[in-house]
């Protein structure tokens, strides 16, 4: 658990109780809902997302779908290997997810 101490407000002391595994498997649940979250931000729900996998849309939204969802993974990926490569809790919650930019397309 970790718990941050305040004193007028102002943050004092941060106690963390975590072992390195918890706080990685915390790290690593943030990014994958950063993940989805980025995903569905963009406006592609399953429906939208099995549409564009199907070929339904024309081809070069299919595309650009298959294409934003694709950097959303691998930046999760990203995430998730700086995750598990640290070796303190501080390093794990540092990591963070960049949203990419929404194409136009979509």
């Amino acid at each position: 658990m970790r718990t941050e101490v305040y004193s007028n407000g102002v943050l004092v002391e941060v106690i963390d109780n975590r072992s390195i595994e918890q706080a990685k498997d915390y790290a690593i649940e943030l990014a994958r809902l950063a993940t989805s979250k980025a995903i569905s931000d963009a406006g592609l729900d399953e429906k939208t997302q099995l549409n564009a996998i199907a070929g339904i849309y024309e081809p070069a939204r299919c595309e650009a779908i298959k294409s934003y969802i694709a950097v959303c993974r691998n930046e999760y990926l990203r995430c998730k290997a700086l995750i598990l490569a640290a070796t303190t809790n501080d390093e794990a919650d540092a990591v963070n997810f960049a949203s990419p930019s929404r194409p136009a397309d979509l």
